[in-house]
C-alpha cells in the first residue's frame, strides 16, 4: 500500500452529508440568531437589533466555512460534558467524587 494523499472526493458525497444551511450557516444557527434577535427586538423596540443580527451571522459564516456542524458540535458537547466543581482538587479531571 502506498500513502500518495491522493484522496478523491465526489462532490455527490459532500452534498448528501453536509447539513442544512441557510445562507451559509447552519439551521440551528440560524434560528438561535434569530431567536436572540427577535427578544432583543421586543425588548428594545429599535430597529438596531437587526444590524447585530446582521453581525452575528457574518461570524457564524465565517465559523462555518471550514466545519458546517461546529454549532452542533458545541451543542452536543456541551450537553454531554458538563465539569464538575471540585474539578480542581482532583487534577482538572471530572470526577464526581465527594472529597
Amino acid at each position: 500500500m502506498s500513502a500518495k494523499g491522493n484522496l478523491q472526493v465526489d462532490p455527490l458525497f459532500i452534498g448528501l452529508t453536509r447539513p442544512a444551511m441557510v445562507m451559509g450557516v447552519s439551521y440551528l444557527y440560524f434560528l438561535i440568531n434569530m431567536m436572540i434577535t427577535m427578544v432583543g427586538f421586543i425588548n428594545s423596540t429599535s430597529f438596531w437589533c437587526f444590524l447585530s443580527a446582521g453581525i452575528i451571522h457574518g461570524i457564524g459564516y465565517v465559523i462555518c466555512l471550514k466545519e458546517p456542524r461546529t454549532i452542533e458540535l458545541l451543542v452536543a458537547k456541551t450537553s454531554r460534558c458538563m465539569r464538575c466543581k471540585n474539578m480542581r482538587y482532583h487534577g482538572f479531571t471530572n470526577s464526581y467524587d465527594v472529597y
